[in-house]
């Protein structure tokens, strides 16, 4: 089970750090008090700064991140690891209707560290479909890393997304600038619809002299629209 290996872990890491001890020792404590969840949104909130000491995850838990549905774990921050570890012991207790709305209070709650942090970690939360409209609505956000946390080194919208979010995802990378080579799952979600819908705005940036994005090619090679 992810939530007990992320706990061995994380407790094996933080023994030579206190405040990384002490927000642990503090954790069941905070998801005990649901259905308040003001302690757990401060819990939270404090992860990046009392476990920002620890070291890399291990070898171990980067595969069972990566088997759970993460995508970059070593990219992850102490911090994302620490939240996750609250979101899977908090999702569970909560129950029922909280556990529907938990997410997107932290979502809410949180700066954007916190809220990025939360997107990383859809996939592998109990059951990822639940939390759709939240992944949708991250994707509008004009917060640019919030935007990434969910388009970039995440399996969640190829997984989940329905054809048209899918699509806007693909089109706003290719507006502000994030790699496609980022979009997990591209080349699987790959649609005729989206194939014209990319060629559509290389033609209007050329036909306006504007530059195209270097790695359109990503979803075009291959296609009729290879060469537009």
């Amino acid at each position: 089970m992810l939530a007990t290996l992320l706990q061995t872990e994380i407790g094996q890491a933080a023994l030579p750090h206190p405040d990384a001890r002490a927000w642990l020792r503090q954790l069941p404590d905070a998801v005990a008090a649901l259905p308040d969840a003001e302690a757990l949104q401060k819990h939270y909130g404090t992860a990046a700064r009392k476990l920002k000491a620890l070291p890399p995850p291990t070898p171990a838990l980067l595969d069972a991140l990566r088997d759970a549905g993460a995508v970059a774990p070593a990219d992850w921050s102490p911090g994302d690891i620490g939240r996750l570890l609250l979101l899977l012991l908090a999702l569970p207790a909560a129950g029922g209707t909280q556990a529907e709305t938990l997410p997107w209070r932290l979502f809410r709650g949180g700066d954007a560290g916190e809220q990025q942090s939360l997107l990383r970690a859809l996939p592998l939360l109990p059951r990822p479909e639940a939390w759709l409209e939240l992944a949708v609505d991250a994707c509008r956000s004009h917060i640019q890393g919030n935007f990434e946390a969910i388009a970039c080194e995440n399996s969640y919208p190829a997984r989940f997304f329905p054809e048209a979010n899918f699509n806007q995802l693909v089109l706003k990378a290719l507006f502000t600038g994030a790699s496609l080579l980022r979009v997990d799952g591209l080349r699987r979600r790959l649609t005729p619809e989206l194939l014209r819908m990319v060629a559509d705005l290389a033609s209007e940036r050329r036909a306006a002299d504007r530059a195209v994005p270097a790695d359109i090619h990503l979803v075009l090679k291959g296609s009729r629209y290879e060469n537009v």
